[in-house]
């Protein structure tokens, strides 16, 4: 419970012998907790009184911890809805905080990512977040076009006076914040991808060990394997975990001559996957010569080569071939694709462990690049058109900044950031 009377609306359910208001803060208390309809015990629990503004929200908080049993937890939530309170709206205690000064934008919307975080990696980056990584190299570009605006005002208010900041040092303070930017977005991106996973199509022709390959990734039986050509009709997915990163894998139909309206179907449904997929895993028959239409059409996405079948004798075609040599019927090969498939996930999502890792929401990112946009405009505003236009690029620049931090923001952005959250928190 959050707000002015919680302790208030909370006192009903203790009872006459214990009092909220005489309780320190911050000290875990055990409480019989009554009905106070029929005055019987309902529970014996926890309570926690959190004063304002040392709480989560910067209100007065009461935590109540009871045991697990959903009527008795819905019995309690309806006796404090009774006493005056309501259910909290999704977000609503951290936008709370974040209109009580407690936590910025950027940090709000990071304890969504840490929430929905499925992974190791994708929890360390949004807690890196929660804690500000993200806030405070955005406070200093924000805080940088700060000085760099007033400084060129005052440059222009008085002309000739030899005051403020003169063009030159403002364009490389500028450049080096559209660096900075930069570095932020990159990094933002590959967190990004970290903390929402990747896609992997696993794509070749048909009968090429796709379906097997999957399995053995997977290390179950995910999709069904036939010796008869096209099989795989439909996409099958299953989810691994590489360094980190929760990385979708789909079996596709294979590619090549429709024999049928269901074939052709299939192989439409590969290509939307190959759109959707941030990398694919390429798969030849190593016995049968290499399909050089399937190598064409994904030699332009990021791949890795697989030559499937390795127990079997090699077609001459693909001697010198630097694709990875896999056998799915005894595991040869299995590690060195996951190596392989871990350099990928590298490329697209970066490294655990790195100090300038950042996790952003797509919002975050979208304004970030708005960000770099208005600063390179900036830069080249300032040798190229009168000061006044340079400005206009420069506050746009401010602004952008201003609202992934919060400044100013009205209730319409506030309203999409937490509309994302679940109940409460």
């Amino acid at each position: 419970m959050s707000g002015p009377e919680s302790l208030s609306v909370v006192q009903p359910l203790l009872g006459r012998r214990m009092r909220l208001t005489a309780l320190p803060p911050r000290v875990l208390r055990r409480v019989a907790l009554v009905d106070p309809r029929s005055g019987g015990l309902l529970d014996d629990a926890l309570c926690v009184v959190l004063r304002a503004p040392a709480s989560y929200t910067g209100e007065d908080t009461v935590e109540l911890s009871c045991h697990g049993s959903p009527a008795l937890l819905q019995l309690v939530i309806e006796r404090i809805i009774d006493a005056g309170a309501r259910l909290a709206a999704p977000g609503e205690f951290t936008r709370r905080a974040f209109l009580n000064g407690r936590l910025d934008l950027a940090q709000a919307e990071a304890v969504a990512l840490l929430i929905g975080a499925r992974t190791e990696r994708a929890v360390a980056l949004a807690a890196r977040a929660v804690a500000g990584a993200l806030s405070e190299r955005l406070r200093r570009v924000h805080d940088g076009l700060l000085d760099v605006v007033a400084g060129l005002e005052v440059t222009l208010d008085f002309p000739d006076e030899h005051v403020g900041l003169e063009v030159e040092p403002a364009v490389k303070t500028l450049a080096s914040l559209c660096d900075e930017v930069g570095r932020v977005l990159e990094a933002a991106r590959r967190g990004h991808a970290a903390h929402a996973g990747l896609t992997m199509a696993i794509v070749g022709p048909p009968n090429a060990g796709k379906s097997s390959l999957l399995n053995a990734l997977l290390g179950r039986e995910r999709a069904i394997v036939s010796p008869l050509p096209g099989t795989t009709r439909d996409v099958v997915e299953g989810v691994i975990v590489l360094r980190g990163v929760r990385v979708r894998v789909l079996d596709t139909a294979g590619l090549g001559a429709a024999r049928d309206p269901i074939d052709a179907e299939g192989m439409r449904r590969t290509r939307m996957a190959m759109a959707e997929s941030d990398a694919l895993v390429v798969v030849q028959d190593g016995s049968a010569p290499i399909d050089l239409a399937v190598l064409a059409e994904t030699e332009r996405r990021p791949r890795v080569l697989v030559r499937a079948k390795s127990d079997l004798p090699a077609d001459s075609s693909h001697r010198g071939n630097a694709a990875v040599a896999v056998s799915a019927l005894s595991g040869a090969g299995i590690d060195e694709l996951l190596a392989a498939l871990v350099d990928m996930v590298q490329v697209c999502a970066g490294v655990d462990g790195d100090e300038g890792g950042l996790v952003a929401t797509l919002r975050q990112i979208e304004l970030l690049d708005a960000l770099q946009g208005a600063l390179e405009r900036s830069v080249a505003a300032l040798v190229s058109v009168p000061l006044e236009g340079a400005l206009i690029d420069l506050r746009e620049a401010m602004s952008v900044a201003a609202s992934i931090l919060g400044i100013d923001v009205g209730e319409a952005v506030l309203d999409r950031v937490f509309s994302s959250f679940c109940l409460g928190k």
